[in-house]
Formats: structure tokens, C-alpha cells, sequence
């Protein structure tokens, strides 16, 4: 991979905003009962952020690379677009900007699961292409609903135009700029590039009921969700227990609630914490 074409693709995920760390609705996406809203909201302002001064998780771009592929419109939604992509590595690689430079791997099955593709709120990619002829081809896309066959290394999602990513001319891609359904029914070499953990918020919720809502602590209490390539999963990003198992993590953030809320009564379960 050409590494200016690499840090042009990082730049735009920069530049024009496009992590998934992005205002979300409190409790959204949580499936777990019908949930009073004026509740949520009051639960909200009364969460108490941690310590701001506590290890922080890190930024992660990912990369999945293919050797062909193709794309046709969606059959279960209109307006978006199945790609198919073959021949995988079979792997996702990772990486964090400075200063940690870290870089590896985890098998694209396990990464699927745990970064995870709500619908109202999924991964941002870029798809870089190349035909049959060498040209190039750059599109900008919210990815859904992916299906992965280990024993083929084939992996399938549905797409969807990102608005505006067009707009990012300032960049000077030498590739060209296009919508998804021009890139063509067949190709050749892919790359995706994915971005970053979703936003969430942890629901403190009676153990025993796992329907009443004790409170929430929302992204500002932590800062977001960070990879964890250990756990292949998105956690927390402060303060980071990424090394941990995720058992100690639950506990973790269950004692937060405990603590945060007296409605807890010291017996509370923090939901989403280790899940999207």
C-alpha cells in the first residue's frame, strides 16, 4: 500500500469528521424494554464523569484487503448496494496514529462482532478500488449488515453513500473521486479502511430485573468507545482497561454504577458496557 495514499484516506477521516464518535441519542440501539425518556434524560445529567486524568484508550483505523470483488444494488433495502468482496486475508489489520504506533491484526470474524454496525449509527469506510485497466477509483461509504465466510474468506456488506464526503477536494486524491455505483459491476483489489469504535452509553440497570433504569453514564464520563485488540472488542475509552478480561471489565463499570447512583442500591448491572 502506497503510504501517501494511506495518509491521504487517514486525512479525510479527520478532516471531515467522520468517526462514528458522534452526538447519540440517549439509549438508542439498546434493546431492552420500552424505556421512559424523561427518565433517560434526567439519568443523563446526573452522571458523574471519571477522573480525566486516568489512561486513555487508543484511536484505531482498520484495513481489510481483497483481491477482487463486485457490487449490485441492495435486494432488501433501496438506495444502497451490495459489495462482495473475495479472497481476503482472512485478517483485519489495525493501527493507532502517534503516539502509540500500534499495529496488528484480528481474525475478521472476531472483528466483526466486536466493532459492531447498528443501524443508526454505522461504521464510516473509505473503498479504494482498481480495474482490470489499473485505474483507481476512491468512494466513501456507512457500512451494514456484514456477512463473513471464513472458509471462502468472502465478505459481504451493504452500503450506502456517506453525503458530502465529495466535498473533501482539498485532499488531493489522485484517485478518482466517485459515487459507489460507479465503481463498476466487477473490480479487482479492494481496500476497505474503517474507522473508529461508535458512540453508546452504559445503562445502569437492576440485576435482577434488567429493565429498570438506575441511571446512565454517557459517552462524557469516559470519552468514547477505543479498540481493544486483546478483547477484539470496543471498550471504554477512561479510563483504559483494554488489557483486561472482560469479566474484570464488567465489574468495573458495574461498581461505577453502584457508586454513581444510590437507586442502584449496590446491585446494579451495567449494560453496554462490554457490548455495542
Amino acid at each position: 500500500m502506497n503510504p501517501t495514499r494511506l495518509d491521504t484516506i487517514t486525512r479525510l477521516f479527520a478532516d471531515r469528521k467522520l468517526s462514528r464518535r458522534q452526538s447519540f441519542t440517549a439509549g438508542a440501539g439498546l434493546a431492552v424494554g420500552t424505556l421512559a425518556a424523561p427518565v433517560l434524560a434526567d439519568a443523563a445529567q446526573e452522571a458523574t464523569p471519571i477522573a480525566p486524568d486516568a489512561e486513555h484508550g487508543p484511536e484505531m483505523l482498520f484495513v481489510q484487503s481483497f483481491q477482487s470483488g463486485s457490487i449490485a444494488p441492495s435486494e432488501r433495502v433501496e438506495g444502497r448496494y451490495t459489495i462482495t468482496l473475495d479472497h481476503g486475508l482472512g485478517e483485519t489489520i489495525y493501527f493507532s496514529d502517534r503516539p502509540e504506533r500500534i499495529v496488528g491484526s484480528t481474525p475478521t470474524a472476531a472483528f466483526l462482532n466486536g466493532l459492531g454496525f447498528p443501524e443508526d449509527n454505522p461504521p464510516n469506510a473509505a473503498i479504494l478500488t482498481e480495474s482490470a485497466t489499473g485505474e483507481t477509483t476512491l468512494a466513501v461509504v456507512e457500512l451494514f449488515d456484514p456477512v463473513y465466510d471464513a472458509e471462502t474468506a468472502t465478505l459481504t456488506y451493504d452500503v450506502s453513500v456517506l453525503e458530502h464526503w465529495q466535498d473533501s477536494t482539498e485532499l488531493a486524491f489522485t484517485q478518482t473521486l466517485v459515487d459507489v455505483s460507479a465503481i463498476g459491476d466487477t473490480f479487482g483489489t479492494a481496500h476497505l479502511f474503517i474507522d473508529d469504535c461508535s458512540t453508546s452509553t452504559i445503562m445502569c440497570l437492576d440485576r435482577h430485573t434488567m429493565r429498570h433504569v438506575a441511571g446512565l453514564i454517557g459517552d462524557d464520563a469516559h470519552d468514547g468507545w477505543c479498540y481493544s485488540w486483546s478483547a477484539a472488542f470496543c471498550l471504554p475509552c477512561q479510563p483504559w482497561l483494554g488489557g483486561a478480561d472482560l469479566a474484570s471489565i464488567q465489574d468495573y463499570w458495574n461498581q461505577q454504577c453502584n457508586a454513581t447512583y444510590t437507586e442502584c442500591k449496590s446491585d446494579c448491572f451495567a449494560y453496554g458496557a462490554t457490548s455495542e
